[in-house]
């Protein structure tokens, strides 16, 4: 990202200009690590130390989110007109804002899968609790006034829009998910649960309509032959993200729904006894239906890639940058889905394609912070084109 009209007089260290270059695609790495902390966790097949190679992952999204809000809260404290106008102009800097509520996410669902499931008491459930409802304010704020940004204030047209546009959806639904996981695993009391699982079905309503309207508008854009370029080919996997997500929130929040929420709360006409088993089938119902959509996009994108990394059916490779990020949580929640189906559904087949699915992710992870670690030595993710020599 540059602007030359900024003054230069500003790059006086290669560390300011790393600094003036750290977007908020960084945010993509903890968003995707938190993940797979969930479904390492979760997995049908368990091994020997797998439990612990979650929590190596949990204390990763930690660490790296702590720290790259730090960095980028400075980055805007030391340039924050380029960063105000990059906010406005450019639809991957704002929308990848709602990576720092999706990471937020999935660290407390893994505070509730190990802590209070790991015998640590039933505090950690109610301080998941709490954080929860902090989180849904972010996440409604993301779906909210980011899509207002990029569709009132300066929209760049359906030529332009770009998958990325979907994460503040994706922030809503997977704040749902997390107040599914809340309801299950957190320990808390029915008079709790209910206004979780309410607000985390408003939350899909929210979310998951919206996704499917810009789906549509992408879809037009292919028509249109408004192709991205090949690195952005990544991006593509974001499409899957909303329908990943939001068929484990439906999942997880019907098994709520007949955990025995609705039938000690019972009261009203809704929250019953008797509505607790329809509710919670067709919500698990339209959690399969909505991972066969995430199906088409996981396939979708997959193709998409192949393509763009080949010409004429040669090989000539994707130039990395953080794009590259757009495929792990994405790929991850239609994995946790899965992953959620067989359980639900007692199906083996379901519980070794998810592993199967979980290795691959695991894979992608792997080559992503690679590429990740190696573009930072040389600089070329931070615009160090020459390196991080002072005379480059």
């Amino acid at each position: 990202m540059s602007y030359p009209n900024e003054n230069l007089s500003d790059y006086s260290s290669p560390a300011r200009v790393a600094l003036y270059n750290f977007s908020s695609q960084w945010f993509l790495i903890p968003q995707g690590t938190g993940i797979i902390a969930v479904i390492l966790h979760q997995l049908d097949y368990q091994f020997r130390g797998i439990d612990v190679i979650s929590y190596i992952f949990w204390l990763l999204t930690i660490v790296m989110l702590v720290c790259m809000l730090g960095i980028y809260l400075f980055r805007y404290a030391v340039f924050p007109r380029m960063v105000t106008r990059s906010l406005g102009r450019d639809i991957s800097e704002s929308a990848c804002l709602a990576s720092i509520s999706i990471s937020f996410t999935s660290i407390i669902q893994m505070m509730v899968l190990a802590l209070v499931q790991g015998g640590w008491g039933r505090g950690w459930g109610v301080a998941a609790y709490a954080l929860w409802w902090i989180n849904v304010a972010m996440a409604v704020l993301c779906v909210v006034a980011l899509p207002f940004i990029y569709i009132r204030l300066y929209p760049n047209g359906v030529p332009h829009l770009s998958p990325a546009s979907q994460l503040p959806m994706i922030a809503a639904l997977t704040a749902a998910a997390g107040g599914g996981t809340i309801c299950q695993f957190a320990q808390i009391s029915p008079q709790l649960q209910i206004p979780v699982i309410i607000v985390s079905y408003l939350l899909i309503g929210l979310g998951l309509p919206l996704a499917f309207a810009l789906d549509v508008l992408f879809w037009a854009r292919l028509l249109d032959r408004s192709l991205p370029d090949r690195q952005h080919t990544f991006q593509d996997m974001i499409l899957c993200g909303p329908w990943g997500q939001g068929s484990f929130a439906l999942q997880i929040l019907g098994g709520a729904v007949m955990g025995g929420s609705f039938s000690h709360y019972d009261r009203g006409t809704f929250i019953t006894a008797q509505a607790a088993a329809p509710v919670g089938y067709v919500s698990i119902f339209a959690g399969l239906l909505s991972w066969g959509a995430g199906t088409f996009w996981w396939l979708f994108a997959i193709v998409s890639i192949l393509h763009g990394a080949t010409n004429h059916w040669r090989p000539v490779g994707i130039p990395y940058g953080l794009v590259g990020w757009s495929i792990v949580f994405p790929w991850g929640v239609y994995t946790n889905a899965a992953l959620q189906l067989g359980k639900l559904l007692g199906s083996t087949a379901f519980s070794v394609w998810s592993t199967a699915l979980a290795i691959m992710l695991v894979i992608s992870w792997l080559w992503n912070m690679t590429m990740t670690i190696r573009g930072i030595l040389k600089g070329s993710l931070l615009g160090l084109d020459r390196g991080w020599k002072r005379d480059a």
